[in-house]
């Protein structure tokens, strides 16, 4: 067990190292070219009405649908295969979320929305550079959000002596439908598309904008990035929240950071989806080290 415990921090301290360099160089180059500039002048505000709506269909969605289905399934003692049944059970979560969010915030508030997705602003000249952007910005908050998980790692494997953290539970979503090649994809679409979609209009588009009426702009980012983290939380993944919260949460403060500069939740959604298929590219290739 302690021999264990020392390969997994010798190892963990290497990747800190790496990160720590990677983090150095790419942070550097875009202080230096002026990326972490921000006018914040421009701004988007949603009101309640608009916030609470769109926060009761998600929560609705998220855990009122979703334990229906399984007090639905062990009432009826009802025999499935857990690998269809968590891909195709999310995939209809997560359209039918969009679904209801297209009936209110496109049918009926065009105009907030349309205003939430993207403000005119010089730092935002057209889609096509928020894309850019957004694609782009994945070299700095990378090597940091990696450095971070790597130090929370080091953290908990010095003060809990443990000897493996678990998966967090999209990993492990993405790792059991690997072997299917038609889940796999569907679990692709779920976690590199339809995901940054929907938690970035959520979090940073809808909750950021809102608490923007009763707090600055920094504070408003950190409490976003605190509610968007524990969201993430549960309780199979034991110790392992620790280094994923964590990581998350600094992802976070960062997309709050990127959608205040940019005013335009395009370039948040092509980061998001960008940081999510580079993680599943490190599972396929590097097995998540």
């Amino acid at each position: 067990m302690i021999e264990i415990q020392r390969g997994l921090l010798s190892q963990e301290i290497k990747i800190a190292l790496f990160f720590l360099l990677a983090m150095l160089a790419t942070s550097s180059i875009a202080f230096f070219k002026g990326f972490f500039k921000i006018n914040i002048k421009e701004s988007s505000k949603v009101g309640i009405i608009y916030f609470s709506v769109v926060f009761f269909i998600y929560l609705f969605d998220r855990f009122g649908i979703s334990s229906a289905i399984f007090i639905f399934i062990k009432y009826f003692k009802i025999h499935i295969d857990p690998i269809p049944f968590a891909i195709y059970s999310n995939l209809f979560l997560d359209l039918f979320l969009l679904f209801l969010l297209v009936l209110f915030c496109v049918k009926e508030n065009f105009k907030t929305t349309k205003q939430i997705f993207k403000i005119k602003s010089p730092n935002s000249c057209s889609v096509s550079y928020d894309i850019f952007i957004g694609i782009i910005s994945w070299t700095i908050i990378y090597p940091i959000v990696s450095l971070a998980s790597s130090l929370l790692s080091i953290f908990v494997l010095v003060v809990f002596k443990t000897e493996i953290l678990p998966d967090q539970l999209a990993i492990n979503f993405i790792k059991s439908a690997m072997p299917y090649p038609t889940y796999f994809i569907l679990a692709l679409i779920m976690i590199v598309i339809l995901a940054p979609i929907i938690e970035e209009f959520i979090f940073r588009g809808v909750l950021q904008n809102y608490l923007k009426n009763y707090f600055n702009t920094a504070i408003s980012i950190i409490l976003t990035s605190s509610i968007f983290a524990l969201f993430h939380f549960s309780l199979l993944q034991k110790l392992a929240n620790v280094t994923i919260l964590g990581s998350i949460f600094i992802l976070g403060c960062f997309l709050g950071f990127l959608y205040e500069k940019q005013k335009s939740l395009i370039s948040n959604i092509f980061l998001h989806a960008s940081f999510n298929a580079i993680t599943i590219l490190n599972i396929i290739f590097f097995k998540g080290v």
